[in-house]
Parts: C-alpha cells; structure tokens; sequence
C-alpha cells in the first residue's frame, strides 16, 4: 500500500478520535470505538507502531465492555479478532510475553464463536494467527508445550484449506506449521526427536514453495526458503554438520536471488542473517578443522601449515574467509531494521555480529573485534531483558562473557574478569528460565571457569575464598547434568575445574582439606581421559603432580613425594622433547623440585634426590635454551620468556647445588 493510503487511514483516524466528544449513545459510541480499533489495525499493517497498538487495544477494549457474549456474539467475536491482532503486534515492541498470551486469549474466545463448520474461513484464519503466536511465546516460556499447541493451531487450518481450492492459504498454513516444527526441534531433548521435527519442516516447507512461482510471489517464496535454511542449520546441529550448512546456504541464495533490498527489505535482512549463520556454522567446523591440523603438525606451527590438506577440501574456504562472510551478511541485515520500527530484528542482528566479531578476534585483531563484539551484544541487551526474552538475552550474555574474557588476556585484567562473571550469572539466570539439561550444564562449567580465573587474580584472601566456592558450586551443579556414561569430555573438562577450584581454595582456606579433593576431582578426570585423549590425559597428570607436591608439605612426605614423581614421569611419556619440548620442560621443572623435596625426607638417600633434582633441571635448562635460540634467529618476541625459563632454572640449580654442599659439610 503506498505513503499516500497509509496518510489516508491517519487522517480517518484522527477524524474518528474527535468525534468521540460528540453526544451520542452506547451503541454508536461502541461502533466508533471498534472503527478506531479497525483503522489502527490498518495502519499497523503497513507500520507497526507501539502507541498505535495501544491506541487500538484501548478502543477495542472500550468497545468489549458494550458488546456482550450473549447479545452481540458475532460483533464481539470481530472485536476480539482484532484485539488479538492488536496484542500480537505490541509484542513485538514491549511486554512480549503477557501481550502474546492475552492475544492467544482473545482469538481462543473468537473461535467460540467462528466454528469450523459455520466459518471454516475465518476459523482457519484465527488459527494461524494462533500458531503464530504460540510458537513466539514457546521462545519464552513452556517451549515444548507452546510449540504442540502451534503446530495444532496450524494442522487446524489446513484441515479447512485445500491445496487445489484455496492454494496461497494452503501455502501459508504450511509455512506457519513449518516454523512451529523449528520450534519444537529446539526444544526437542534427543538428537533424533530434532532430526525428526527438522525433516517435517522441510516437507512442510517444501509444499509451501510449490504454491509460491517465484516471479508473481516474490516475498513469500523468500520467507519459506529462509524457514528452509533455518530448518537445514537446524539439523545440521544434530547430523550432517557440514552437508546440512551448506544446503542452507543454497537455500538462501535462491531466496535472494528473487527479492530486492529496495522492495522487500524485511525479507532480503531475513534471509541474510540466515546466511550468515551458515557462514559462522561452516566457520566453526573450518576452525577445528584448522585446530586438528595445527594439533597433528605440533606445537608452535601456524593454521598455514596445513595447506596441503585442505587443498583438497570440499567448499575449500577457511576459517577468516567465511567469518568475513557472516559478517558481510550480519552488516547487511542489522543495516535494514531499525531500533524504533523492529527492536526485535534489530537486537538480534545485532546479537549476530556479537558473534561473528568474537569468532574474528580469535585469529586477527583480538582487542578490536572482541570490544566490537562487547558492543553489539550491549546493543541487543538494550532490547532484551530477562523477561521479554531470556534465550536472546542468555546468547547476549554469552556473547558478553566470551568478549570480556578474551579482553580479559589483553587489557585490564581484574576489571574484564569481573564482567564476564557478571555476564555469566546473568546467563545462568535466563537458562534456568527456558533450558534444557546440557545447556544448564554448560552456564554452570563456564561460571566456574570464570570464577576460577578471577580467584587467581584476587589478593584478598576472602574474596578468593568466595569465588573458588562459586566455581566448585557450579562444577558440582554441572556434574550432576554431565555424567561419565554419556558426556565423558564435558564429565573430565569439569572435574578438571573442580580440581582447579579446591587447589586454589587451599591456598586460603582448609589446605589439607581441599588439597585431597583437589586430587579426587583430578584422578576422576583422568580415569576418563584415559579412554578418549591421551593429550588431556598428560595434562591432568602434570595437575597432579602439583597437587601431590602441595600435600606432601603437609603429610606423607615421602608417599606423596613420590605420587607427584609418578605423576610427572606419566605426563613425560606423552610431552616428548621431541614434539612438545616447552611441555617437556615444564615438567621436567615440576620432576625436579619433586626429586629435591623429596631429598628432605629421612627415609630416602637425600643425596641421590638432589643429584636427580640437579640432571633434571640441567635437562630443563637445555631445552631452553635451543628454544631461545631457535626464537632468537626468527626473531620471535617469545625469545625473551624462554630466557627468563632458563634463568629460572639456573636459580634452581644454583639452589640444589647449595644443599648438595651443606649436606656434604653435616
């Protein structure tokens, strides 16, 4: 409808506004109140705007007061219709979750009145309006349940549409059940349950195209090869990863290619940030792609170094290059919805490029793109609340927690730390709200990562204590979700930070204590990294062996001694000098200082613990310095820690050295 209509349906409005201080009775002031209500319905339609929302729901109200059930039915149950609409389209700007539930209300109570078999039209019309809202209202709350009441509403309406009789109707009640089955795979607790309602999306979607030629129905062609991107990105979470992201992007081309930015914005910024999710799925699996080959060329060897392998890839893009992708589709879409006319669309363009920024940081401008990214999220939290939206809220927050702990490594350490713990209560909160199982698992192992860095940075040593008890609260919350049958990495990686969090808690607070379930919660992870990674395996035994060296200060001297050099010698069989030589070094360290603490036991020749003390540190030092010279000649800024590694160990050996002297003198 052009500018010209629209100024039209505000004028009759504003006619109709000031003849209600005419004198007239309550029959013609109800008919006027209802011509207000119909006419801002009009000027929604073409501009959504939240006072004239308010506008029509004041009047259509008004007016529900006069037209009683049992004397003007079919009257009321128009207004109704109309109030429904009214409240459906201010949740789009405002008090999303009441406003959607009171227009469910208000066209559940109109189909009293518009039965299937005496207004089969208007019934099947109502309940699409009803799909709609209640697949917006299962992003809020009771999402299986709102999601089956969707797809009811929309298996209503085609039972009433025909595909040869009615084919565009037909097309849309199909489009709406698509996007009631995308709900409900969200909310789908098993992977074959969200395989299950993808694949019914696409049928559905799949049918709906077929009424839409792509000449004559441009818009609605678009809308339905989006709702089949969504549905391919859908599964490609459950199966098919790369396959499924790609057939999405496929999906979106040719939604593009029959839509302009000029004449159909709302669609074409749509159908971009699909694209863009695509490009940031692909992205990800380009990354640990990128990761493997970097892990199986050893340390210290770039992303580059893995270019023959990925000549013969399929797609063939790397990391950075689709990243710049998303980003480019991100950018076109969040430049099309406007804060005041689509706050919705807006915040979640720009909860997008939140995304994509942090996903950019990890390998090219960190400090630029993760405050980028800070940014954007705090732009889509201007919108989002707790309330309104908790998954949009819980993925800004996110979103904020990964950004302020990459900035965290960068600048203002304690400050960033303290915001992204922020960040993740914030997000903890809104899943409680709306999540399933592992994704509570997952807010509760990132707060207790999060707390544990900022314990390691804390002075005081209460506000240590009470953030290594936030961290060990979490992990324990997360381990009842994460068991060692059915998420053995996700079971480990916990155990791990609970292991982290009681070592650093015995530093302040039950030393022996937490000293010990330091070592349980250790030995938990790696009797399953035994089975599933021999490299986080090393790790966790290069943890212990700290672990047993801070509790053989305290008791069992020798016994435990001993623990931590087994430990060590475990961790050694993996960290070889040839591939890991800086690892190796560093437990050569830890061996050491165990050999001369040992030495302090009387059951053990003391001498023979500091001579082995002396050849492992000598062992250490070594590899040090080669390290230093290889860093040196490439001119690799890296160059000056390892000098200070190998000053390290000198001081060491000069220290075992000196015992080695006194102890001849005894």
């Amino acid at each position: 409808m052009p500018d010209s209509d629209l100024a039209e349906y505000q004028r009759a409005l504003k006619l109709w506004e000031r003849m209600q201080a005419m004198e007239m009775d309550a029959l013609q002031q109800s008919n006027l109140l209802r011509r207000i209500g119909d006419g801002c319905l009009e000027i929604i339609e073409r501009k959504n705007d939240p006072e004239v929302c308010r506008k029509a729901i004041d009047a259509y109200e008004k007016a529900l007061q006069f037209y009683a059930p049992d004397r003007y039915p079919a009257v009321r149950a128009r207004i109704l219709r109309g109030l429904g609409s009214a409240y459906s389209s201010l949740a789009d700007f405002a008090e999303r979750q009441g406003s959607l539930a009171k227009a469910i209300s208000c066209w559940e109570e109109a189909l009293g009145f518009f039965d299937a078999s005496s207004f089969p039209e208007d019934h099947a019309r109502i309940q699409n309006e009803l799909c709609e809202a209640y697949r917006k209202l299962a992003e809020l709350e009771r999402r299986r349940d709102n999601a089956m009441r969707a797809v009811e509403a929309a298996l209503a309406a085609l039972n009433i549409y025909s595909p040869k009789d009615q084919p565009l109707d037909y097309a849309a009640a199909k489009a709406n059940l698509a996007g009631a089955y995308l709900i409900l795979a969200q909310a789908a607790g098993y992977a074959a349950d969200q395989a299950d309602s993808c694949r019914r999306a696409m049928a559905a979607c799949r049918e709906a195209i077929a009424a839409y030629a792509q000449d004559r129905y441009p818009a609605r062609y678009a809308a339905v090869k989006n709702n089949l991107a969504i549905a391919y990105l859908a599964l490609s979470q459950v199966e098919g990863r790369e396959e499924n992201c790609r057939n999405a992007l496929s999906a979106c081309r040719e939604g593009l290619a029959c839509i302009s930015r000029e004449e159909q914005p709302l669609a074409y910024a749509a159908l971009n940030n699909s694209l863009g999710n695509a490009y940031l799925a692909l992205a990800e699996e380009a990354e640990a792609r990128e990761d493997l080959e970097i892990e199986e060329a050893g340390p210290g060897m770039g992303p580059e170094r893995g270019g023959a392998k990925r000549e013969g890839r399929t797609g063939g893009e790397d990391f950075l290059e689709l990243c710049r992708l998303a980003l480019e589709a991100y950018s076109l879409a969040a430049g099309i919805y406007s804060r005041d006319e689509h706050p919705w669309l807006y915040a979640t363009a720009q909860n997008n490029l939140s995304s994509v920024y942090i996903a950019l940081g990890r390998r090219e401008d960190c400090a630029a793109n993760s405050i980028k990214a800070v940014k954007a999220a705090g732009q889509a939290l201007s919108f989002f609340t707790l309330n309104n939206s908790p998954q949009d809220y819980a993925e800004a927050q996110m979103n904020l927690w990964m950004a302020h702990l990459v900035l965290a490594d960068i600048e203002y350490r304690e400050e960033n730390c303290s915001a992204a713990l922020d960040a993740a209560k914030e997000r903890l909160k809104a899943t409680l709200e709306f999540g399933q199982p592992l994704q509570l698992a997952g807010c509760y192992k990132d707060l207790a990562i999060t707390a544990c860095i900022l314990a390691d940075l804390e002075t005081s040593p209460e506000v240590k204590g009470e953030d290594c008890r936030t961290a060990i609260d979490a992990a324990l919350e997360a381990l009842r979700i994460y068991r060692v049958q059915s998420h053995p990495a996700e079971y480990a990686e916990t155990q791990t930070l609970l292991w982290a969090a009681y070592s650093a808690l015995a530093e302040v607070a039950g030393a022996l204590e937490n000293c010990k379930r330091a070592i349980y919660a250790c030995w938990a992870a790696i009797r399953v990294y035994e089975k599933i990674s021999p490299a986080e395996k090393a790790y966790a035994q290069k943890n212990l062996s700290h672990s047993f060296i801070a509790l053989a200060q305290m008791e069992n001297l020798a016994e435990n001694y001993h623990n931590a050099i087994e430990a060590c010698q475990s961790a050694l069989e993996y960290y070889t000098v040839e591939r890991w030589p800086l690892e190796h070094a560093g437990v050569l360290r830890v061996l050491a200082y165990a050999y001369a603490g040992l030495s302090e036991s009387e059951e053990e020749d003391r001498n023979e613990g500091l001579m082995k003390a002396l050849k492992t540190y000598k062992k250490a030092l070594r590899i040090y310095q080669d390290v230093e010279k290889e860093m040196t000649a490439r001119g690799d800024p890296g160059a000056h820690e390892m000098q200070e590694m190998a000053e390290m160990c000198q001081r060491s050996l000069q220290s075992c050295k000196g015992m080695l002297r006194a102890r001849r003198k005894e």
